[in-house]
C-alpha cells in the first residue's frame, strides 16, 4: 500500500488565515458604502451673510448639508463683548424655507440687532443652533 502525505499543520493554518483575511477584505469593500450611508451626519453650512446698510439688519442663508433632518431654533451673534440670541418665531423672520430642514434644503432668515449697530469692517461670530447640532461661523462684515 502506498502512503499519501498530507500538508503540515503550520501550512494549513497559514492558508486558513490568508483565506479568512481575503474574505474579510472582500466583504469590507462590498458593504462599506452601505454602512457609511447609514451613519447619521448632521451638518449645516452658512452660505451667505448680508449686513444691511443700517448695520443692524442681518440676513443669513443656511444650508443643511448633512444627511439628517433637523430643526433650527435660534441664532447667536457675538461681537466684541456683546452676545445676543435671536429665536425663530420671536425675533427672527424666515424669508424662505422652514425651520425644519431636510438634507439639502435652504433657509433664509433675517433678524435685527436691537441694542447697537455692528461697527464697519468688524468681525463677528454667528452660531446656528439646532436640535441636533450647534455650529459657529466667523464672519467679516
Amino acid at each position: 500500500m502506498k502512503r499519501r502525505r498530507a500538508i503540515s499543520p503550520f501550512i494549513a493554518t497559514v492558508l486558513l488565515v490568508a483565506m479568512t483575511i481575503s474574505l474579510g477584505g472582500i466583504m469590507y469593500t462590498q458593504f462599506r458604502d452601505t454602512v457609511v450611508s447609514q451613519i447619521r451626519n448632521p451638518s449645516v453650512s452658512l452660505i451667505d451673510v448680508n449686513v444691511a446698510g443700517d448695520r443692524q439688519t442681518i440676513t443669513l442663508l443656511v444650508k443643511n448639508d448633512g444627511n439628517v433632518d433637523f430643526r433650527v431654533s435660534s441664532f447667536a451673534l457675538a461681537y466684541g463683548a456683546a452676545n445676543q440670541n435671536f429665536v425663530i418665531g420671536s425675533n427672527v423672520s424666515l424669508i424662505s424655507g422652514v425651520a425644519s430642514m431636510k438634507p439639502g434644503s435652504l433657509l433664509t432668515a433675517r433678524f435685527k440687532i436691537a441694542t447697537t449697530a455692528l461697527p464697519s469692517l468688524s468681525s463677528f461670530t454667528i452660531t446656528i443652533v439646532a436640535d441636533q447640532l450647534a455650529r459657529a461661523f466667523n464672519v467679516e462684515g
